[in-house]
C-alpha cells in the first residue's frame, strides 16, 4: 500500500529512457533512447512513448533521476523533448551463448 501512494507521484509524469544493450563479453552493441509518459508502476515500470508503444523497464523507481531543465535531443531521430520530468539509464548485458 506505501508503495503504490508513494509510486502515485510519477504516474502522469514524462521520463527520457536510455538504454545500452552490452554483448556478454561487455562489447557495446546498441544504444537507443525513447521519451515518453509514465502509465503504471506495479510489477513493471509502463511508459507509453510518444509514439504510441508502451514499454517497460524493471519497478526500480530509483534509477529515475530529476531530470535538469533543458533541451534534450533524441540521438537515433533528432526529436527535441523540452523539460522531461525524469532521466533513467539502463544497461543490459547479453547472456554467454
Amino acid at each position: 500500500m506505501f508503495k503504490r501512494l508513494l509510486y502515485r507521484k510519477y504516474i502522469g509524469k514524462t521520463a527520457l529512457v536510455g538504454i545500452s544493450v552490452y554483448s556478454s563479453s561487455g562489447e557495446l552493441e546498441e544504444r537507443y533512447q525513447y521519451f515518453g509518459e509514465i502509465i503504471s508502476i506495479d510489477h513493471v515500470i509502463s511508459i507509453k512513448t510518444s509514439e504510441g508503444s508502451v514499454k517497460t523497464l524493471p519497478p526500480d523507481i530509483k534509477s529515475f533521476k530529476k531530470a535538469p531543465k533543458g533541451i534534450y535531443t533524441l540521438k537515433s531521430n533528432g526529436k527535441q523533448i523540452l523539460n522531461p520530468d525524469f532521466v533513467t539509464s539502463w544497461s543490459i548485458t547479453k547472456p554467454a551463448d
